[in-house]
């Protein structure tokens, strides 16, 4: 139950309950009422008396004209008391209607607050989902009519018959030798270098990528687009604003035009330091690596597959932030927004040797 406490806060289970003091008030007044009635009547009552005396002229009986020979009521205490439980009364029904006013405000405000709107889609490979509707969060509003492929191989984003996106790919130095002349005549407008990451065993040690001097200054002398990515495996808060650190030193001030990712993924086949990371803690360590990096002067942004972006981040928090989406179909099935789209991991382009991954970016940076 609520009641009113002594700061007129409406609380739940303590404080005082004004009504409940009132009557209780009222009950003692009454109480009082009846035995003064009481006293009243035993004193209107005459005491015995011995036998009167003969009337003589010795002893004659004097009455004042229209006297008797009981004492007078006291009707004035009892008429202050009536007037003192008419007030009380009414002070208890105002504080009624204060008390209800007050707990009716304070249920439609519980009840609005715990209504979360959802909105539910079916989804080819995780079934039905219900997505949390979040004020302010951007949503996907990409059409797959105005997606194409061009003679290359590559997506590109098509709006007003103008192309409208930029071309990527993604590397790291099991890529080997890259000839990044040849892959910025192909097509390619940015490349996101691995700077570093944790290994997911117990130790969670940082390592470098081995390729990535190497990379930004061939590509950057190639006319490409550069950004990065640290691949984490980060356990908690402080492991992820760690990682992001590492990824601000390494850079050594060197500029980048694209952001530096957060790339927290799921360890499937193998046993990993990650395993059983709950989903707040998830969130707040995407939260904490991107604001590292955006204090070290880059941009950001979240790496994340379509089951996790949808199933382990809480928008509420990363509405405020920008997606890179990793989703193989052929064309993502998602609720938010996401600013570059991970559409394969078996591209080919000119200049690297094996299979390599493609992504499209919708908002071009720089």
């Amino acid at each position: 139950m609520a009641y009113i406490d002594e700061n007129n806060d409406v609380t739940a289970g303590k404080g005082k309950d004004p009504v409940k003091e009132l009557d209780d008030e009222l009950e003692l007044l009454m109480q009082e009422l009846k035995e003064m009635e009481q006293s009243e009547t035993a004193e209107s009552e005459p005491e015995p008396q011995p036998s009167p005396a003969p009337r003589t002229m010795e002893n004659p009986v004097r009455k004042a004209p229209g006297s008797t020979n009981k004492p007078p009521k006291k009707h004035g205490k009892t008429a202050l008391i009536i007037v003192l439980c008419v007030v009380i009364i009414g002070a208890a029904a105002g504080a009624w209607g204060v008390y209800s006013l007050l707990t009716s405000k304070v249920s439609d405000h519980i009840v609005k607050s715990d209504v979360v709107e959802t909105e539910t889609f079916s989804d080819s490979v995780l079934g039905d989902i219900s997505v949390k509707k979040v004020d302010g969060a951007a949503l996907n509003t990409y059409n797959a009519d105005k997606l194409r492929k061009n003679a290359a191989g590559f997506y590109e984003y098509v709006e007003n018959g103008e192309v409208t996106s930029e071309t990527g790919i993604d590397l790291a130095e099991y890529q080997g030798d890259v000839d990044f002349k040849a892959v910025k005549a192909s097509g390619v407008d940015y490349v996101i270098l691995r700077i570093g990451g944790r290994y997911y065993s117990d130790e969670g040690k940082l390592y470098e990528d081995g390729s990535f001097d190497t990379y930004y200054e061939q590509a950057k002398a190639a006319g490409l687009k550069i950004g990065a990515y640290f691949f984490s495996q980060a356990a908690s808060v402080e492991d992820a604003v760690e990682e992001a650190e590492y990824a601000v030193k390494k850079l050594g001030g060197r500029t980048l035009d694209y952001p530096v990712a957060f790339d927290w993924e799921i360890i499937d086949d193998d046993e990993a330091r990650t395993d059983g990371i709950g989903n707040s803690t998830i969130t707040a360590m995407a939260e904490a690596f991107c604001d590292t990096i955006e204090d070290g002067g880059c941009k950001s942004i979240v790496y994340a597959s379509t089951s996790l972006m949808l199933q382990s981040y809480d928008f509420e928090t990363m509405k405020d932030y920008e997606f890179w989406l990793a989703d193989y179909r052929e064309f993502p099935n998602m609720y938010y927004d996401f600013t570059m789209w991970q559409y394969t991991t078996d591209g080919t382009v000119d200049g690297i040797d094996g299979a390599v991954d493609l992504n499209i970016c919708f908002k071009p940076y720089n």
